[in-house]
């Protein structure tokens, strides 16, 4: 478990000057409970650099350069102690879904408030997803790509197992990402435990383990819709 008092170290990489600057000197401002621990401008310096200084968080922006990005955001998640944090311009051309599937923990744009970079930074090294309203647009665009093909059988016979609340919190999470469970609560109309129960549920049904895994499921196989869903096999019951 994160020491929450120690100082989160954190890691930049990117091509642009003034975009490191302004995140050195925005990191660097909330010292000593975040600070840069290095940078870099080349994919190849970045793996090195990650591999010496092991910092906690690290930001991470896509540019052209000899290593494939998703690649480089693999080689650094692999060991799962140095979180990786996408940051994406609002008109850039990001692979977000790739990145996550590389194990990147969150994306954020860079025109977000600054206070909202931080709270990112903090959320991704306590073990949370970092996410922002990016999330679903970048994962819709996967989906409607069809990078991953969809085994309609056995996908049907999965989400049929869903009871219809179950599918009401599939799509009230993921048109709302960055939603506390709190907040889905009230706006379902159940308590928060009852909204832990049904996800322990939807995780077993759909053979997921987390709210990352749920959100990649939902857009690919369609889940997301507000339409009617597909009767389901089991009851309704909070």
């Amino acid at each position: 478990m994160p020491d929450h008092k120690k100082t989160i170290r954190v890691m930049l990489i990117d091509c642009r000057p003034l975009v490191l600057l302004g995140l050195h000197d925005l990191i660097n401002a909330r010292k000593p409970r975040m600070e840069v621990s290095g940078q870099a401008t080349t994919y190849a310096h970045a793996l090195d650099l990650a591999d010496q200084s092991r910092p906690d968080v690290i930001f991470f922006s896509f540019f052209p350069d000899a290593l494939d990005p998703v690649e480089v955001v693999a080689g650094l998640a692999r060991t799962g102690d140095m979180k990786v944090l996408v940051l994406k311009g609002l008109y850039e051309t990001v692979p977000v879904a790739h990145a996550i599937e590389a194990g990147a923990r969150g994306i954020v744009l860079a025109e977000d408030p600054t206070e909202s970079i931080i709270r990112a930074i903090v959320k991704v090294h306590h073990c949370d997803t970092g996410l922002d309203r990016a999330w679903v647009s970048g994962l819709s665009g996967y989906a409607s790509a069809r990078h991953v093909p969809l085994k309609c059988n056995l996908a049907h016979a999965k989400h049929a197992r869903l009871t219809l609340r179950e599918q009401e919190l599939v799509r009230a999470i993921v048109g709302d990402p960055s939603a506390k469970y709190m907040c889905i609560a009230g706006r379902l109309g159940i308590s928060e435990h009852t909204v832990h129960n049904h996800l322990s549920s939807i995780y077993q049904k759909l053979n997921l383990t987390n709210r990352i895994d749920l959100l990649m499921y939902a857009v690919k196989h369609g889940l997301t819709s507000s339409e009617e869903p597909p009767a389901s096999t089991g009851g309704e019951h909070d």
